[in-house]
């Protein structure tokens, strides 16, 4: 419970951190600030520019107050030396994306201060085209990624020998399975960011099995695990956009709970085993835009950890505790292979 806890707190801040104003800008020519008294006239996406003007600077607003923004826009030209803020694409909330998002440009009147600006260059074709070709590019900062995914996986480490040739069937048979998780990273920074993740890998084999009971009896049952190994925790992640925007390739290190739960049946006795330990995961990601705010993501995850303390829960409801030194502990290392689906904040 206090892990679940923990986790809907850095989640709900991660999220909240999302929901700050997102500004992106390019610059294109430097000038000088203006002064603060000086005013900062805020052209709307049909107005013309009734004057000759040049292009200082690109302007890319995101956020849930129109106002806000106006004034975030206004001072970022009035930083870059502009009078002017051109509005060149306007797109309010909707069902998909409860924001307004601003396409803008800063202008002066001032003689070769930059590009020309004209019916062709305040084009949102135009505007794109040089936020692509400018080495200046800032990434946009405070975004919010959420990924659901799913895929195979297999269990790493040296596989424990067994004398019994259907004990040794079972474990070979243990040793692929599926995994599915959910993270979300909040990136404070245009490259880097921290989040949250929960990852399970699961496992599971059925077989049915002969044996000898205490009074000499052979008696026919099932030999079955059903293994969850789960990771819950922090992590850090680098991002690196594409030239255009729409795709990222993500490298990510997380430290965190790394947990393990066993429902077994041995011919017909049952019980559980649960344990865990401090896990390491290390991923390699690559997302591939397909709309304004989703992508398609695959990754490669790779985690990392052992348990040496553990507890075995009897269907009568007795339990017993162990503890085994680092020989003897259970590797609990899985490399799994996701695809899934990403919503960007």
């Amino acid at each position: 419970m206090k892990n679940s806890i923990n986790l809907s707190v850095i989640l709900g801040t991660l999220v909240l951190v999302g929901c700050s104003p997102k500004v992106t800008t390019t610059l294109i020519k430097a000038k000088a600030p203006l002064e603060p008294e000086e005013e900062i006239a805020v052209l709307q996406p049909e107005a013309t520019v009734s004057r000759k003007a040049f292009v200082l600077e690109t302007i890319r607003l995101r956020g849930r107050d129109y106002d806000s923004l106006m004034t975030i826009g206004k001072e970022k030209a009035r930083q870059a030396g502009g009078n002017m803020l051109k509005i060149v694409n306007y797109m309010g909330p909707d069902i998909g994306t409860p924001r307004h998002r601003i396409a803008a440009v800063v202008l002066s009147d001032d003689d070769d201060a930059g590009i020309l600006a004209d019916s062709t260059t305040l084009s949102k074709e135009a505007v794109d085209e040089l936020v692509m070709n400018s080495t200046s590019l800032a990434y946009e900062s405070g975004s919010v990624r959420i990924a659901l995914q799913g895929g195979a996986g297999i269990r790493l480490g040296k596989m424990a020998s067994y004398d019994e040739a259907v004990m040794q069937q079972h474990a070979k048979n243990m040793r692929f399975g599926y995994n599915f998780g959910l993270d979300v990273t909040s990136f404070f920074s245009g490259d880097l960011g921290v989040g949250a993740k929960f990852q399970n890998f699961q496992v599971g084999d059925s077989m049915p099995v002969t044996a000898i009971d205490n009074s000499g009896k052979t008696v026919n049952g099932v030999l079955s695990d059903q293994i969850s190994i789960y990771f819950i925790g922090p992590f850090a992640r680098y991002r690196l956009l594409s030239r255009d925007r729409k795709n990222a390739f993500l490298v990510t290190f997380g430290l965190g709970y790394l947990g393990y739960y066993d429902t077994g049946i041995a011919v017909n006795e049952s019980g559980k085993i649960r344990g865990g330990s401090i896990g390491s995961l290390y991923e390699l990601g690559y997302d591939f835009g397909i709309g304004r705010n989703f992508s398609i993501g695959a990754s490669l995850t790779y985690v990392v950890g052992a348990m040496r303390n553990y507890e075995v829960i009897l269907n009568d409801g007795s339990s017993q505790s162990h503890n085994v030194d680092s020989k003897n502990a259970e590797n609990l290392s899985n490399l799994c292979l996701s695809i899934g689906l990403r919503y960007n904040l």
